[in-house]
């Protein structure tokens, strides 16, 4: 028993020496780090009189309402402390910020975001390799990190920025910059191997011209259209709503149809949906060399399946 004690005791000492050696040099000096301090201070008061869960649990409390966030270590010394002291395992996920308790441990892998811009190339841009051959070692590149889960009420991918460190061609190493929030096993600082195809963002000063930002304006659409896959055989352009300053996109004014709703479905604004031209282009885009077409302008689509301009 007074074996199990010192263990406890030499468990929680090791995890205060790591924060106040390894974690608060990396934060700025605030009020919020010293709090944290004086947490140490007082803890290491109890951690002395054998409070040592007390003790760790004040400073957890402390990190966790400052989101101040553990890294491999810590998180080490906490999996120790739980076991030697019998507290709750939530101690783990809250230091380290994680929301998703359903994780697959191993699933993991990188997603291949070249494929999905061909394969929706209204919607989803990933920068071309003239944009990427540019990253050297300092810059950093925005992946997709995807995994399986047993939450379905979480997310089945995060988007993580990693500072490169080692760039050979197409090929790239480098550090997570990010604490992940669902992915269990990764942790800020793992090395990241990845290529040009998984690359989503930089932070190079380089644009490109690209379909997802052409057709980033919206238009309404009728949810037939959108979620029942019907055809779409009547569009026609009126005057867009006024630009509203709160909002990074325009209507562009044209409205989207399958031509067989009914006024009374038309008259409920649950059955139509503002969304990007892109969005419906994804589904359809027999109607894209129309869309430069000026206010007022209607078509339909004629019996051999073309758009013809209606005279209204």
């Amino acid at each position: 028993m007074i074996f199990n004690s010192k263990k406890r005791k030499q468990a929680v000492q090791d995890f205060f020496e790591y924060v106040e050696s390894e974690v608060l040099p990396n934060e700025k000096e605030t009020e919020i780090v010293n709090g944290i301090k004086q947490q140490l201070i007082s803890g290491f008061e109890l951690i002395e009189n054998n409070e040592w869960g007390i003790a760790f649990e004040n400073l957890g409390s402390e990190l966790v309402e400052h989101y101040v966030i553990i890294d491999r270590k810590g998180t080490e010394l906490v999996r120790k402390i739980i076991k030697l002291c019998k507290l709750d395992k939530k101690w783990e996920y809250d230091l380290r910020r994680i929301k998703s308790l359903g994780y697959k441990m191993g699933s993991w892998k990188l997603t291949d975001s070249e494929k999905l811009a061909k394969e929706h190339k209204y919607t989803f841009y990933k920068p071309s390799k003239e944009i990427t051959k540019n990253l050297q070692v300092g810059n950093i590149a925005k992946l997709t990190f995807e995994f399986d889960s047993s939450n379905s009420d979480h997310p089945s991918a995060e988007r993580m920025w990693v500072e490169i460190t080692e760039v050979n061609g197409e090929k790239f190493k480098g550090k997570l910059d990010n604490h992940p929030f669902y992915l269990h096993e990764l942790n800020a600082g793992d090395e990241i191997a990845f290529e040009h195809k998984h690359i989503i963002d930089h932070d190079l000063e380089l644009t490109e011209p690209n379909l997802v930002d052409k057709y980033y304006d919206r238009c309404f659409v009728t949810n037939k259209i959108l979620y029942d896959n019907a055809r779409i055989n009547y569009i026609y352009r009126e005057e867009p709503m006024e630009k509203d300053e709160d909002r990074d996109y325009v209507d562009t004014g044209w409205r989207i149809l399958s031509g067989d709703e009914s006024y009374e479905y038309m008259d409920d604004s649950e059955n139509i949906s503002l969304v990007s031209l892109g969005a419906v282009l994804s589904r359809d885009d027999s109607f894209i060399d129309l869309l430069e077409s000026e206010i007022g302008t209607s078509f339909e689509r004629n019996e051999n399946g073309v758009f013809e301009k209606i005279e209204e």
